[in-house]
């Protein structure tokens, strides 16, 4: 179930689990935080999850550049409602799903993103705690090893080579 934001007229954001009014840095945290989020408009119960997600995207965290400027041009030039503007808006639509997509599967494989701190702070910058040390695991009993032949080898190559050919994509 996401977390419930509501969106006054006055633009004040009102998370209902916390009970408490957020901003947009807050909402950002939330976001990072891998939360599950849905902004509704307090009056009319209107979703405007897309439309807040991009006024964080680019008003809070500083991603004007995100997109190039041809990026920018086709997603205005596909607003319209003649054929051709909705099969560059589907167009579009698809190959964001498609990226969605691959995000989300590259995140259950390796788990989801997580910022490290920009390379100019230092020692004397203020910093987030560290997390505590996970408790380890109980080692796995590991099989025998068998030996390997040559074909072993070779097989075990071209697995490699493919699997670097799928992340180099």
């Amino acid at each position: 179930m996401p977390r419930i934001i509501k969106k006054y007229g006055n633009r004040r954001l009102y998370d209902t689990s916390a009970s408490t009014y957020i901003n947009l840095g807050e909402l950002a945290a939330l976001l990072k935080s891998g939360e599950d989020v849905r902004v509704e408009d307090a009056t009319t119960k209107a979703d405007l999850t897309r439309e807040l997600y991009f006024q964080v995207l680019f008003e809070h965290e500083g991603a004007m550049d995100f997109l190039p400027l041809g990026m920018l041009r086709r997603i205005i030039r596909a607003t319209g409602d003649d054929p051709g503007q909705r099969v560059l808006r589907q167009q579009l639509g698809q190959a964001f799903h498609l990226l969605s997509d691959q995000l989300d599967r590259m995140e259950a494989t390796f788990g989801p993103f997580t910022p490290r701190p920009a390379p100019s702070q230092t020692a004397s910058s203020p910093r987030a705690p560290e997390p505590e040390p996970a408790e380890p695991e109980a080692p796995q009993p590991t099989p025998a090893a068998e030996p390997r032949t040559p074909d072993d080898l070779a097989a075990l190559r071209e697995r490699l080579a493919a699997l670097e050919g799928r992340l180099g994509r």
